[in-house]
């Protein structure tokens, strides 16, 4: 199976940032339409992003070195350029032209080249808008996702946006960790979930069993079985003995506000729904709304929520806008 795209000096100028802007153009599109290839070629460019910083790396001249060596193995991804001859770019020949890039760069980064491309590579997953899925990884450690989120995988390192479950296999000798907002979440042998904003940059961390290290900088705190941490406006807090089953009704496809600020309501209505809220009168804001949201409709939700601010609700494709139920305008 064969996929036209380009040769290893147009994406050897492209990665140096030597490309024309119609050259560029072309190569963006041919990665944004050959997925698999670009995959390949993506794991390059990370290194060479890697490596600058210290001395100049000539990009092209790595890639045509490894080009004119290289004899292609029977397994293969073709890439074929327009008026040349068909070259083949497989996931061994972007391991040596990893490996040439190195050597032209003067530094010893072979093994971040051979994590960027093979067995250490980073995986991710991610849900779409009111979607829940689950992903098993290697140690046995299960990450349930919450809608519209996404986790990056390496190793038992994980980067969070959204929401998401964590049931970690613990192993003293190699701690599983999870980034998110500017927040570091430490497992110590537990099940967990984690929330973000990312609008307010805010994470919320509630232990269902065991133990967690929640940190921001040089502020963290230990969380113990049935604590919330919380980290928002740089703070981090633990809240003791705070956690509740409704912490972990989303898994079930409930999602239960307590007394939540409408901020919160807005950041959940965008994942569960795919409806963007705009608040028109910042008093709305400092509202609080409580109740109980299972299979009901979008348009459904919304006007709940607007009988209980109260406020009207004008909506315009994706976009809801809640204004004073007072307001004349």
């Amino acid at each position: 199976m064969t996929s036209p795209g380009m040769d290893w000096d147009r994406i050897g100028r492209y990665l140096a940032g030597e490309a024309s802007r119609e050259e560029a153009a072309e190569v963006r599109r041919w990665l944004d339409e050959h997925r698999s290839d670009a995959e390949l070629v993506s794991a390059v460019e990370r290194l060479t992003g890697a490596i600058r910083g210290g001395r100049p790396v000539d990009v092209e001249a790595a890639l045509r070195s490894v080009k004119t060596r290289w004899t292609p193995p029977r397994q293969r991804i073709a890439v074929a350029s327009p008026g040349r001859l068909r070259r083949w770019m497989t996931q061994t020949e972007v391991m040596a032209a990893a490996a040439a890039i190195i050597l032209v760069a003067g530094v010893a980064l072979f093994d971040q080249a051979r994590d960027l491309v093979g067995g250490g590579a980073q995986l991710s997953h991610s849900t779409s808008v009111g979607q829940r899925d689950s992903v098993r990884l290697e140690d046995g450690s299960l990450i349930v996702l919450g809608p519209a989120s996404r986790v990056a995988v390496r190793g038992r390192e994980v980067d969070l946006t959204g929401e998401a479950f964590f049931r970690v296999v613990h192993d003293d000798k190699r701690p599983f960790i999870v980034r998110t907002g500017g927040s570091v979440i430490r497992d110590i042998g537990t099940e967990f979930v984690v929330h973000t904003d990312d609008a307010t940059a805010a994470t919320r961390v509630v232990v269902q069993e065991g133990s967690v290290a929640l940190s921001r900088g040089s502020d963290s705190v230990m969380l113990q079985q049935g604590d919330v941490g919380r980290v928002a406006e740089g703070r981090v807090e633990a809240l003791p003995g705070r956690a509740t089953a409704e912490d972990f009704a989303w898994m079930r496809g409930e999602l239960i506000f307590r007394d939540t600020p409408i901020s919160t309501v807005i950041a959940d209505l965008r994942r569960w729904y795919g409806v963007e809220v705009r608040v028109a009168d910042p008093a709305l804001l400092q509202r609080r709304f409580t109740g109980t949201f299972t299979t009901e409709p979008r348009e459904r939700v919304l006007d709940v929520i607007a009988m209980a601010l109260p406020a009207r609700v004008e909506r315009r494709g994706d976009t809801a806008y809640f204004r004073p139920a007072t307001s004349s305008r």
